[in-house]
């Protein structure tokens, strides 16, 4: 035989259920705000350094022309292969890393 459930008892589990999801998805904006102002710090530090590596490039011809200089460099500060990737100890990557981890 199937239990009833009380209306009142329906209703606060719909309740619940609401407020946990509106929750959730403002966590998710501010992890997704929070990254971006990670990115953003990490591509502001990473700019001038990859411009000064395409330019030492350019200078003593390791690649053909700028553009290949500009494409061989254009990952550099991200992971690949063996390489770690640069600057997430920034204040900006550290308060995105300790948010997430907080859930």
């Amino acid at each position: 035989m199937a239990k009833k459930i009380c209306p009142k008892s329906l209703l606060a589990i719909v309740l619940a259920t609401s407020v946990a999801a509106v929750a959730n998805a403002d966590r998710a904006q501010q992890q997704a705000t929070l990254g971006a102002a990670c990115e953003e710090a990490r591509e502001q530090r990473l700019k001038p350094e990859r411009a000064r590596f395409v330019e030492e490039c350019v200078t003593k011809k390791h690649k053909p022309d700028r553009a290949s200089c500009e494409r061989f460099y254009s990952d550099y500060g991200a992971r690949n292969g063996n390489r770690a990737p640069l600057y997430y100890d920034l204040p900006e990557c550290v308060d995105a890393f300790e948010f997430r981890k907080s859930q």
